[in-house]
């Protein structure tokens, strides 16, 4: 049974002492961690994702529900800033911002893009910031660079492989599959590039690089469940 025992110390003053339970009643409360996914078009991430949250609320050792934040990152952030919810389409991660865009600034219809990605880059590290968040693109783990409580993940395979798993899951021929790729990759590199002046494929800005080709995705969310455990041993 937790219990408090007091006793009188040299000073004569009363101390309380914590028994029975191996954590202090006091003890501080650290930040919950959270999961940054980036990924090379047609690694699998989207369905990690989900594999891994499902996993991770399975685990005794991460008592809560975990949030995936992947396509519906920019409509959290146009709700959460009171912006139209039309402004989405001009926040493409994955292929080059619509012309439309450009006019529309313009006019006045709508804040700049540099504006609007400040604004995704700061909703995302708010959630990870509450944790128990899985962000998927964006270069969301060099928006979250400097919060010490998450692991971030990049996934890769060879171009064919990718292909192949494009075109089984969308019912592509693989040579359309491996053109999309392409220029998702290139817009992608672009996005990082632009906002965050750095390489979307640099090693050193990831906890752990996992080929898909090499390691299932259910090793991955394994792999990654256990980094987690080591990353932030007091949710463990």
């Amino acid at each position: 049974m937790n219990m408090f025992h007091l006793s009188r110390g040299t000073t004569g003053y009363l101390a309380a002492e914590w028994t029975g339970s191996s954590r202090s009643p006091w003890a501080e409360k650290l930040p919950a961690p959270f999961i940054t996914l980036s990924r090379q078009a047609g690694s699998g991430g989207s369905r990690l994702a989900r594999l891994l949250a499902r996993r991770l609320e399975d685990d005794p050792a991460h008592d809560a529900s975990w949030k995936i934040f992947d396509h519906n990152l920019t409509a959290r952030m146009l709700q959460a800033c009171r912006l139209p919810t039309r402004l989405a389409r001009f926040l493409p991660e994955d292929r080059l911002p619509e012309v439309n865009a450009c006019i529309g600034e313009l006019v006045g219809l709508h804040p700049n893009l540099w504006e609007l990605v400040q604004k995704t880059n700061e909703t995302m590290r708010q959630l990870a910031s509450k944790g128990y968040a899985i962000l998927v693109g964006r270069g969301a783990n060099f928006a979250t660079k400097d919060l010490p409580h998450g692991v971030n993940v990049r996934l890769v395979a060879p171009a064919d492989h990718r292909a192949r798993y494009l075109a089984q899951l969308y019912n592509l021929s693989e040579k359309a599959a491996l053109a999309c790729n392409v220029r998702c990759e290139a817009a992608r590199r672009r996005y990082v590039r632009t906002y965050f002046n750095t390489d979307v494929d640099d090693p050193t800005a990831y906890d752990l690089v996992i080929n898909t080709a090499q390691v299932s995705l259910n090793e991955a969310a394994e792999l990654i469940a256990r980094r987690l455990r080591q990353r932030t041993p007091a949710a463990a």
